[in-house]
């Protein structure tokens, strides 16, 4: 099959996972195609609302690709792996915090992909798509008994470049402990692209996590109740969940925007 982004290889490997699937994905794409200068006035007199959709005045510039991404992939997959592409002006029930927005096919579209998925995050946002399909995860029985006994709505963003080394195996656990527990919103942001949070945040070093309240879900740059600045393996990510979630029992994580 002939693809306009991927080289041959990379088509047969994609085909060999999506002949692997047990049942079809379907995610939302939400893309931004207004290009009405009257967005830019907008975003600048009601910036704390709006400007999580896109950077104020300045449109979606990765939109266009994210829609080609999508259409080829689902050409590849056979079927397999289909898009519904909603505008933004009409995603309000998805709660997108920014577009483009790869909001995954799980049960509780809880797991999402904001920006454009290049470079290393590619695998990623591939795997998170089997571990759907086939209904399995790949984390320890050790580290799914941990998470599956979360009773506590917890926000995690993984911040993330496309050339960072170790960012996609920690998008890939967090991504299998949102499969895990619907508790666990997941979103994982491209920094470079999108860069009010982590600009918000301090941040100097992918990858960078930060948990925060499900309450403060709209509140961006809010303090989070925990961190993990660099790469930790899964057994003790999953600690700093749980000790996010007893913080929060106890009243903790002020939700105050951070500086």
């Amino acid at each position: 099959m002939s693809s306009q982004l991927f080289d041959e290889e990379t088509v047969k490997a994609l085909q060999g996972i999506f002949q692997s699937f047990k049942k079809p994905v379907k995610d939302y794409l939400v893309v931004d195609t207004l290009d009405d200068p009257r967005d830019e006035e907008e975003d600048e007199h009601h910036h704390h609302t709006h400007y999580h959709l896109h950077v104020a005045g300045e449109g979606c510039h990765t939109c266009g690709e994210a829609k080609m991404l999508a259409m080829e992939l689902a050409k590849i997959s056979n079927g397999q792996l289909s898009f519904d592409i909603v505008e933004r002006g009409k995603a309000g029930a998805l709660r997108p915090r920014y577009v483009p927005a790869f909001i995954y096919g799980s049960s509780g579209l809880n797991i999402r992909y904001y920006g454009l998925p290049s470079g290393e995050e590619f695998a990623p946002f591939i795997y998170v798509h089997q571990y759907i399909s086939l209904s399995e995860v790949k984390l320890s029985s050790k580290v799914k008994e941990v998470v599956e006994s979360i009773e506590t709505p917890l926000h995690v963003k993984v911040f993330v470049t496309p050339e960072c080394p170790y960012c996609p195996i920690v998008v890939d656990y967090f991504n299998q402990m949102a499969l895990l527990n619907k508790n666990i919103m997941m979103e994982t942001i491209e920094a470079i692209e999108l860069p009010i949070e982590a600009d918000a945040y301090g941040i100097q070093a992918v990858p960078y996590v930060t948990i925060n309240r499900i309450e403060d879900y709209d509140n961006y740059g809010a303090e989070p109740v925990e961190v993990i600045p660099g790469y930790v393996p899964p057994d003790h990510a999953v600690k700093v969940l749980v000790k996010a979630e007893r913080k929060i029992k106890r009243g903790g994580g002020s939700g105050k925007t951070s500086t």
